[in-house]
């Protein structure tokens, strides 16, 4: 609609261009406790050191096949494929489960000691903080990154841990 010729404007009441936004201000944490960057999230001690995408590793046992439907059994196998794909600093790949089996003593003939273990990771599953939790603490480390030929190996010759 146009000006009227009667009615006189000031320049507050014309409008005006809007200018593109400025630059973004950098932002900073305006709470104790929030962190800032990177460099301040915690890790380590009660916080762990999770590994690239722990939920890849969720995705892939959920679409495995397992020998047993157990909701234990998912959570030990979860548990031990995202501290392997940790360990290696990557995500969890399909040869993870299989060496996560292999820990769990699904192997033909298996020890009586290999079943036990299981039984014991199995019954410990409600009572951890996080999926598999006992077993991940009850292995070495050497054991857990090795390859799944070599897990078999060890087992044979008695290496449990």
């Amino acid at each position: 609609m146009a000006q009227q010729p009667n009615v006189e404007t000031t320049e507050g009441e014309r409008p005006v261009l809007a200018l593109e936004p400025g630059p973004a201000v950098k932002w900073r944490a305006g709470k104790p406790g929030v962190p800032s960057g990177p460099a301040d999230v915690p890790s380590g001690g009660r916080f762990g050191s999770t590994g690239p995408d722990p939920g890849w590793a969720i995705k892939l046992v959920a679409n495995a096949e397992l020998p047993d439907d157990s909701a234990n059994l998912k959570d030990v196998v979860i548990g031990l494929v995202q501290a392997r794909a940790a360990a290696f600093g990557r995500a969890a790949i399909p040869e993870d489960i299989e060496a996560a089996l292999v820990l769990c003593g699904y192997v033909e003939d298996p020890s009586p000691e290999l079943e036990e273990r299981r039984e014991r990771w199995l019954a410990a599953v409600p009572h951890d903080s996080r999926p598999g939790a006992t077993a991940v603490a009850s292995l070495d480390r050497s054991l857990l990154v090795a390859k799944p030929e070599q897990i078999r190996h060890a087992q044979r010759r008695g290496e449990q841990s």
